[in-house]
């Protein structure tokens, strides 16, 4: 576009597009919502570049263990190649599974939250690093006392077991630090456990329950199993827990079936091969707390 300066003298002003979208003309910016671009044309190796990205993304993301959010790797990873999400997520899904022996999970689909899930079992399918250990422990805990009183435990009840191990509320611990910050804020933000004011309790009563992540990452059969051991008892001592343990087992086994015949529909020949070599190309070590191996 042509324009007159103050001296006649016909100036250029040039219009370029910057990489969020923005049209930008001279000094002047217009920004342009990312659902009203025009979709870039699919091309495999720039989706597979964003799907590389979108791995070490998720790795890092997930150290913390909070829920990562579909819009975060729209935003921060995937950027304007939004509408091939799925087929980008599918690729880094099979990378995560092949490479890092890690599941990505959908957990809440209404607010499109993912997790990373250990294929590896450990004792208790939770938590998954060494250092997390007493927390894992105290974690245990809570949850087998929800599960044990009919799947939600009142505030009084969690810190009535608590006590008997030496911890309550308001002292710091040497391992946990602010115990009620641990689990009514961190176990809370990371979907281990959801805690929920009583209705029109006066005062105000709270309530804990499982959260989404605990029922991905472990089972009600370990946990009954992680109270028995504590109690000394069989599993059957407890037939309601029992009973309901083994019927989710049963729909447990079910899920990961279709999941594994669904994972084997998507990840057709021409997504492996250069999928593997692409991401990290290393010998098995330890990489962001997760070990990592490489393809067999």
């Amino acid at each position: 576009m042509d324009r007159r300066n103050d001296y006649g003298y016909r100036t250029t002003v040039f219009q370029s597009k910057h990489p969020n979208g923005d049209e930008r003309s001279g000094s002047n910016y217009r920004r342009i919502p990312w659902g009203r671009r025009p979709t870039p044309p699919r091309d495999v190796a720039i989706l597979q570049e964003r799907a590389n990205k979108l791995v070490k993304y998720l790795l890092v993301k997930d150290q913390t263990k909070i829920p990562i959010k579909r819009s975060d790797m729209l935003k921060d990873v995937i950027q304007e190649y939004d509408e091939y999400f799925p087929e980008i997520i599918e690729r880094a899904s099979y990378a995560l599974e092949k490479m890092f022996r890690v599941n990505l999970k959908e957990i809440d689909k209404q607010s499109s939250l993912y997790i990373l899930i250990s294929t590896q079992e450990s004792s208790a399918g939770i938590l998954g690093t060494t250092k997390d250990t007493p927390k894992l422990g105290l974690l245990m805990v809570i949850l087998s006392v929800i599960f044990m009183n009919g799947n939600k435990a009142s505030e009084a009840v969690i810190w009535e077991v608590l006590r008997k191990l030496g911890l309550r509320p308001g002292v710091r611990h040497s391992l946990f630090g602010e115990v009620r910050k641990l689990i009514t804020d961190e176990f809370v933000k990371q979907k281990y456990l959801e805690y929920k004011r009583v209705p029109n309790s006066r005062p105000p009563e709270y309530e804990f329950f499982w959260g989404l992540r605990s029922y991905h990452e472990t089972s009600k059969m370990k946990v009954l199993k992680f109270a028995c051991k504590v109690q000394k008892k069989d599993p059957k001592d407890w037939a309601a827990q029992y009973r309901e343990a083994v019927e989710m087992e049963v729909q447990a086994a079910a899920v990961a079936v279709a999941e594994a015949e669904a994972r084997a529909e998507v990840y057709s020949p021409c997504l492996q091969t250069p999928l593997i070599a692409a991401v990290f190309p290393m010998e098995p070590r330890y990489s962001l707390g997760i070990f990592v191996h490489t393809a067999a």
